[in-house]
């Protein structure tokens, strides 16, 4: 299933008539994909603090379009390279992701072998701990 995009100036007038102090309002009763204890933990990396919930939740909405929209692209450059091989089974590959996050600014390089799956799996646990 694809989404129709609306056109940009339509967007932006969606987009403009939603105060800031509306949207934080909402962010109370929203419930993220990514949980605020994720959240807090990769902000207070960065040196970020906050106990306001709807702060963590507006960056865990933000985070989860721009995971949204690399995911999409991901799934859109395996269906071009799909058609060009003739290929019925819908695979993504390594390549499509790395593709699309270029297309954003993020260069991925292949690390030593296990060396990320481990680096993800102690941050886990570390946000798991607290």
């Amino acid at each position: 299933r694809t989404m129709e995009r609306e056109p940009s100036a339509k967007r932006a007038r969606l987009n403009s008539s939603v105060s800031f102090p509306s949207l934080l309002m909402k962010m109370e009763d929203y419930e993220p994909t990514i949980p605020d204890v994720v959240v807090t933990h990769y902000l207070e990396k960065v040196g970020f603090k906050t106990e306001d919930s709807r702060i963590k939740r507006l960056v865990a909405l933000a985070t989860q379009k721009f995971l949204y929209e690399i995911i999409t692209e991901a799934h859109q450059h395996s269906k071009i390279r799909d058609k060009k091989e003739q290929k019925k089974r819908k695979v993504l590959h390594m390549e499509d992701l790395a593709l699309s996050l270029k297309q954003h600014g993020i260069n991925v390089v292949k690390p030593d072998s296990g060396v990320a799956l481990v680096d993800s799996l102690s941050t886990l646990r570390n946000v798991n701990s607290t």
